[in-house]
């Protein structure tokens, strides 16, 4: 499964084959969004466990380490109330000893038979993970590094509450959750609760009002005060996500992805593309006002000099010579400049 699909793409692949009849052998279910995973899981456990055999057709491994050739005699088996074997590694680490039974099973596996192996990470230095990644039915699950990719799949979700958000609250939810669907549904069912069955379109400042986490909005407040060129701004939101535990090198990733959208949408704009057209181009829909506001506030060569500023922000973090907060600082004054 390419890398580059979004995983709500994958995991609708998933569902696509799962209804037309699962086939038998290897699946393996990779990557860190574990909403899809958990997903695409139901789905092909829904299609190949017969509903009459119940739990006679399905082993679950997940606790303990197992020998690989446990788990692929388990796989070959024929259950006593069900011809079906479903066999589900909940984690590739338990897997222990040779992992030769694997590639056997793979090549030649037995029929109405199906091991499913979930694996977060593979690294493809080692025989069985590259041959795992190599697999036929291997789906890649990847959260994207825009969160706003996650935009098509809240709205159901929100259907799901009994809700409907506008445009501009669907793209901040997103934003703020980083794209992981297991923390927008948290924030739904509590933004439903917080409604109490009230029937209105949930926009922006509801988003506001009601996300969990000090770290979430934090990010956000800070993003938007270098938009604004708010010195001071920057630095409280700052000095709130260090206290709230973020992670330092996290912080600088999120200010880089509102800086690519800066300097994106300044290039586009002395180009002559319209607002209109910038902001859609860039899925700016949440902050459009503050975008076009607050790029009138910085020239393209400042812009411009955004990347370096960042990359020795991420250099200074690794280096672990300067304290965080210091350097989170230098990187507000360089890219907003003092008071």
């Amino acid at each position: 499964m390419a890398p580059e699909l979004a995983p709500g793409d994958v995991l609708r692949k998933v569902q696509g084959l799962a209804a037309e009849g699962w086939p038998a052998g290897l699946v393996v279910l990779s990557g860190d969004s574990a909403f899809h995973i958990d997903a695409a899981q139901r789905a092909i456990l829904d299609a190949v466990v017969p509903a009459a055999a119940g739990e006679y057709a399905l082993t679950v491994y997940g606790d303990e380490k197992v020998a690989v050739g446990t788990v692929v005699a388990a796989s070959r088996s024929r259950g006593m109330f069900s011809e079906h074997r479903v066999v589900l590694v909940r984690d590739l680490a338990i897997l222990d000893g040779e992992p030769e039974p694997l590639f056997e099973y793979a090549a030649n596996p037995a029929p109405d038979s199906h091991l499913i192996i979930r694996a977060a990470v593979l690294d493809r230095r080692r025989k069985l993970h590259k041959v795992l990644a190599q697999q036929r039915m291997f789906f890649l699950f990847e959260l994207p590094s825009d969160p706003l990719t996650a935009v098509p799949e809240i709205g159901p979700l929100a259907l799901e509450q009994g809700l409907k958000l506008d445009r501009e609250a669907t793209a901040l939810l997103a934003q703020v959750c980083d794209g992981e669907l297991y923390r927008v549904s948290a924030e739904l069912a509590k933004l439903a609760a917080w409604l109490g069955g009230a029937k209105r379109t949930v926009v922006a400042d509801d988003i506001r009002e009601t996300v969990a986490g000090e770290g979430a909005m934090s990010g956000w407040e800070m993003s938007e005060a270098i938009l604004a060129r708010d010195r001071r701004g920057a630095l409280s939101a700052a000095r709130k996500l260090v206290e709230a535990g973020e992670a330092p090198i996290k912080i600088v990733g999120g200010i880089a992805w509102r800086a690519r959208v800066m300097l994106s949408s300044k290039a586009m704009l002395e180009a002559g593309r319209s607002p209109r057209q910038v902001v859609q181009a860039n899925r700016a829909w949440h902050f459009e006002k503050q975008l076009l506001h607050g790029l009138e506030r910085y020239d393209m060569n400042e812009l411009l000099a955004f990347p370096a500023h960042l990359l020795a922000a991420d250099r200074a973090l690794k280096s672990r010579q300067i304290a965080p907060s210091a350097v989170l600082e230098s990187l507000v004054d360089k890219m907003v400049g003092t008071d």
